[in-house]
């Protein structure tokens, strides 16, 4: 039984073209996106779950007003007429749409 997965790791180890650098997965993916994240400036933690990882990062234009969604990198939050102060933003907010009007986004 060994031998035939021994054997199959060698067989499929040779599909693989010649210098080729496969994507990282598991740990190592996780590991690279938190280095990606915090080279760019981001912020690495867990999301609404444990098991979820997410970059937060600050937008250039957090905290200033807005009218409409369009003058924010993020969210134009609704009752502060700010934008957001970290993208991405979980949760259930009222924000203001393309057109200004209020709505309910909620993001899980």
């Amino acid at each position: 039984m060994r031998l035939r997965f021994a054997l199959l790791a060698l067989v499929l180890a040779a599909c693989q073209p010649a210098g080729s650098d496969l994507p990282p997965v598991g740990a190592a993916l996780v590991t690279s996106q938190k280095e990606a994240c915090e080279a760019g400036g981001g912020r690495w933690g867990t999301g609404l779950s444990e098991e979820t990882f997410v970059c937060y990062r600050t937008p250039a234009d957090a905290g200033q007003s807005c009218a409409v969604a369009s003058d924010c990198e993020g969210l134009c939050l609704a009752r502060s007429r700010t934008c957001a102060p970290v993208v991405p933003l979980f949760g259930c907010n009222e924000v203001l749409g393309r057109l200004g009007a209020r709505t309910t986004l909620c993001i899980e």
